[in-house]
């Protein structure tokens, strides 16, 4: 990674299923986002511990 480009962060998580989501912030080392239509989202969503997988999530980026 080239340190002198601007970097992007994650400021808000709406997604209170996914496991990364701590306090509506997001605490994975890394994600990947994907554009669908309008709406950004996140293939790194994983549920916390017994739930599905099948929530959708959308993260802004403020």
């Amino acid at each position: 990674m080239n340190t002198n480009e601007p970097q992007s962060m994650v400021s808000r998580c709406d997604a209170t299923t996914c496991r990364f989501n701590e306090d509506m912030n997001c605490t994975a080392g890394q994600i990947e986002v994907s554009l669908s239509g309008q709406t950004a989202q996140c293939l790194t969503f994983t549920p916390t511990e017994g739930m599905s997988d099948s929530y959708g999530m959308t993260a802004e980026n403020n």
